[in-house]
């Protein structure tokens, strides 16, 4: 036996699903509402881009070197805005 995840698009193919569980052939385990699988996709559509963005960013700058051997952070100079 084997558990696959599928989504359905329409009315109709659900409950073509639905007589299929009816004649046990297949078990639904679960019926997710639309809302919450908008927001997966989404998820999953903002993961690829991130994903996308930080691989440009990392051949760009592969091969800037920072040498910050002697450099000292100054809280007060950081959070002086007047000047």
């Amino acid at each position: 036996m084997e558990t696959v995840l599928i989504q359905v698009n329409n009315s109709l193919a659900f409950n073509f699903f639905q007589n299929l569980e009816d004649l046990n052939v297949i078990k639904i385990l679960q019926k997710t509402p639309k809302v919450q699988l908008g927001t997966i996709v989404k998820t999953k559509k903002e993961n690829t881009l991130r994903t996308k963005r930080l691989e440009k960013i990392k051949t760009i700058t592969k091969n800037i070197n920072v040498d910050l051997t002697n450099y000292r952070f100054n809280r007060e100079e950081a959070n002086n805005y007047d000047e």
